[in-house]
């Protein structure tokens, strides 16, 4: 990569790799971009236009996880972002592929509104639509 510009791309791990995946490909509209095996386990690599998302089931599952009942209470990696155009049409999106709205859409500063939702496993993203300056 030799465009000078760092990017980012977060990690899932779950025991249910499939239905994972189709949640964000139906949901948020991801693409596959490869699917990956190792002995250690299963990897697919997801792209939305700069996003990328990985998703890990390894080879030994590690049953469920325990989650505290509110997002923000525990440190660490706790959500990501997905700058979107249409807020609304993905908080309906997500609603309609099993996933949770923690906050609908809201207005929290003039040009920009957010949501945050969660996915069928708990994992919480912040759908941010921005005005672009002109």
């Amino acid at each position: 990569m030799s465009n000078n510009r760092a990017s980012i791309e977060a990690g899932i791990v779950t025991d249910d790799l499939e239905s994972l995946v189709a949640f964000y490909r139906d949901a948020l509209r991801f693409d596959v971009e490869h699917e990956l095996s190792f002995p250690q386990g299963e990897v697919r690599r997801l792209v939305r236009d700069t996003a990328n998302l990985k998703i890990y089931q390894p080879a030994e599952a590690n049953g469920p996880q325990r989650r505290p009942p509110v997002w923000h209470q525990r440190s660490g990696w706790a959500y990501a972002a997905l700058h979107v155009d249409d807020a609304a049409a993905e908080v309906e999106r997500v609603r309609a592929n099993g996933g949770a709205v923690i906050t609908g859409v809201t207005n929290h500063r003039p040009g920009a509104s957010f949501a945050l939702i969660a996915d069928p496993e708990g994992n919480v993203w912040e759908i941010l639509q921005e005005d672009v300056p002109s």
